[in-house]
């Protein structure tokens, strides 16, 4: 809050100021000289004297200071939203159903988004192990640094013990490292190993169920259906292919459950075969025809029509429908935790190498450094450390741009994944919901739409000046021009559109607010008067912004230092309400600022 002016206090005598000039007066020449002095002031302020400036002043003075958009709306019935999602996928999981009522932000669908979770593992690791590099290269700047200070001194005994003790730590962190990578590769292999192992296994079983599944089918296609019929020839041939791919066997479309169950081929021997020579190669094409073979067994069982089938029939063969469909999702989730173990082997054993690089680096430093600590150190060795400390710390700055670039990498992955999960913008009730899980959807089609519990909302129109300010989520207070100014009401934003409306020739986007809680006397088109909160601040120290003014590109303040005013840098933050301004730096609490000069 500005202050009230305050009078000069450097015009103004002091006491002792008064008395000395009293004293001064008493003598005779004095006043003389005084009447001369006097005169001549006159005459200079009757003929050219300016008045001096009025100031104002105010105290800097810590505050909580709220940022507000202020607009003008419209009340407007309330519509359903329509959600979808940024990208295609497969749905995983599907949260809600027509009518459930859902809270803002609450998870409404999600993608599946294994492969970005394990993109993000990956990622956070490779900024991990930047992270130990770059504590390495900070440990070799302080070596390079410590030796360059040696140098210059020159060496005592007691540096030379401490010199060889250095080499002999040096080489058992070297032997440390050299352990501790192949402790590592050992793991790696162990864990691949395990991972492998386990996709054989399942594999095992997969090609057993599916041979299963095409038993029961078979069954289900003597008993139920014609074989020259349409439906019949149809199950022949995708049966056919089922079997060729999972057992070997050609032009099975018609054979029965006994010759079936006597085949050992396709992906189903392959399987065994690699059972008895489990080579990682072996597994990895076997996990890949057996999926393959899967898929087939499945696409024969959808295609056989539940009409005519009894109700054994029926639930023998969604049984297997469903036997089929959670061995593929395993097949597939061993290939992928393959995959991630060898991304996470790679990682763990390129650190561990870097690990045994930097150790063989330290040991070649440290008997260098003893060396020159025995022979004393020449003038161009001393340049020659002055470039290692050089480059040293230019290995900290490029590693430092590193981490900042692979922590960017995870953010982005991050912000991918989460654009696999819907979440719900506004409280309300679901009026549509098309979702299923397993389904593939595509990017930017609706699948879900909800209907806000209000009422009504309000659209009002933001000016392109304000809208990067303004966020869904977003509280305001409102008025409405039917009930004045001391009627409040209460609201937040649900929406903002992405494409501009042209209005009298200024560029707005459409901002969608709904109430708070229903209210009797809102009524469809009335004016409301809306006050954004789009940020605010705690405890800062403020001042009004027409005390900043700006100079040559720099943000200045006058403040006030033993009645002399004195002009400050400063740095401004978050503009609020009141004409008040956030100081960041350059001001501090307490300080006398101007806040008008009357020229």
């Amino acid at each position: 809050m500005d202050q009230p002016n305050q009078p000069n206090q450097s015009n103004i005598p002091q006491k002792s100021q008064l008395n000395h000039m009293t004293n001064f007066l008493k003598k005779p020449v004095t006043i003389v000289i005084l009447a001369v002095l006097l005169i001549g002031i006159v005459g200079y302020l009757y003929f050219g004297g300016d008045d001096a400036p009025a100031h104002e002043f105010t105290v800097a003075e810590r505050r909580d200071l709220i940022q507000e958009v202020s607009v003008i709306g419209s009340v407007r019935p309330a519509v359903s939203v329509d959600l979808a999602f940024e990208k295609s996928g497969k749905i995983s999981r599907v949260a809600i159903n027509v009518g459930d009522k859902v809270e803002s932000g609450q998870i409404l669908i999600a993608l599946e988004n294994s492969e970005l979770l394990a993109q993000v593992r990956q990622a956070k690791a490779g900024v991990e192990s930047a992270k130990a590099q770059l504590q390495q290269y900070q440990a070799a700047l302080e070596i390079q640094q410590a030796k360059l200070a040696e140098l210059e001194r020159g060496t005592r005994p007691e540096e030379l013990q401490i010199a060889e003790t250095k080499v002999s730590n040096a080489q058992k962190a070297l032997d440390d490292a050299e352990i501790n990578l192949i402790n590592v590769k050992n793991k790696a292999d162990v864990d691949l190993q395990e991972d492998y192992d386990s996709a054989l296994t399942a594999a095992s079983k997969s090609v057993i169920l599916g041979k299963t599944a095409l038993l029961t089918l078979t069954n289900i296609q003597y008993t139920n259906f014609i074989p020259n019929s349409q439906e019949g020839a149809d199950l022949a041939g995708a049966k056919a292919v089922a079997v060729y791919t999972l057992l070997g066997a050609q032009n099975a479309g018609k054979w029965s459950d006994a010759a079936i169950n006597a085949l050992n081929g396709g992906a189903f021997g392959m399987v065994q075969s690699t059972v008895n020579n489990p080579t990682y190669k072996n597994i990895a094409e076997a996990l890949s025809e057996a999926g393959n073979a899967l898929q087939n067994v499945k696409q024969a069982l959808n295609i056989v029509s539940t009409t005519n089938l009894t109700t054994t029939a029926k639930t023998n063969l969604s049984t297997e429908k469903n036997n089929i469909s959670t061995e593929i999702i395993t097949i597939s989730s061993k290939q992928q935790m393959i995959e991630v173990q060898k991304a996470s082997n790679q990682s763990s054993i390129s650190v561990a190498a870097s690990k045994v690089n930097d150790a063989k680096s330290a040991i070649a430093s440290t008997e260098d450094e003893l060396s020159l600590k025995r022979v004393g150190a020449a003038e161009e060795e001393i340049s020659a450390q002055f470039a290692q400390v050089a480059q040293a710390a230019a290995n900290i700055t490029s590693q430092e741009a590193k981490i900042k670039e692979a922590a960017a990498n995870v953010q982005n992955i991050q912000a991918q994944s989460a654009k696999t999960i819907l979440r719900s913008p506004i409280s309300g009730v679901v009026s549509i919901q098309d979702a299923k899980v397993g389904e593939i959807v595509s990017a930017n089609t609706a699948i879900v739409s909800l209907i806000s519990e209000a009422k009504f909302k309000i659209e009002a129109n933001v000016p392109e000046t304000d809208i990067a300010k303004i966020e869904v989520g977003n509280k305001a207070r409102l008025t409405l021009d039917a009930y004045g100014p001391d009627v409040v009401f209460r609201a937040q934003v649900i929406t903002i559109d992405p494409a501009e409306t042209i209005i009298e020739g200024v560029t707005t986007y459409k901002t969608t607010l709904e109430f708070d809680s229903e209210d009797e006397r809102i009524r469809s088109s009335m004016t409301a008067n809306l006050d954004i909160l789009t940020d605010e601040r705690q405890n800062v120290i403020a001042i009004p912004q027409r005390a900043v003014v700006t100079k040559n590109g720099e943000k200045l303040v006058r403040v006030v230092y033993d009645s002399l005013i004195e002009e400050i840098q400063v740095k401004t933050g978050l503009i609020g309400r009141n004409g008040l301004v956030e100081i960041t730096d350059g001001l501090n609490e307490g300080d006398k600022v101007v806040t008008f000069v009357d020229e």
